[in-house]
C-alpha cells in the first residue's frame, strides 16, 4: 500500500489549503528543497506542528 504524500495529508486535516500546496509545490520544482520546510518558510506551517506531524507519521 502506497503511503500519502506529505502535503495530501496536511490538505485532509486542514492544515494547509490545495492553493498552498500547490504554491508550495511550485517553489519546490524550482528551487528545490523538502515540501515540510518551504511550507514552513512560506508562513503555512509553524516548525512545531511540522515536527510533531513528522514524529506521528515516523510511528504510524
Amino acid at each position: 500500500m502506497a503511503s500519502k504524500r506529505l502535503g495530501e495529508i496536511l490538505m485532509e486535516k486542514g492544515i494547509i489549503t490545495n492553493d498552498q500546496l500547490n504554491e508550495a509545490l511550485q517553489v519546490q520544482s524550482s528551487k528545490g528543497g523538502l515540501l515540510g520546510i518551504i511550507l514552513v518558510e512560506m508562513g503555512y506551517l509553524k516548525p512545531k506542528m511540522l515536527a510533531n506531524f513528522l514524529e506521528t507519521q515516523k510511528y504510524s
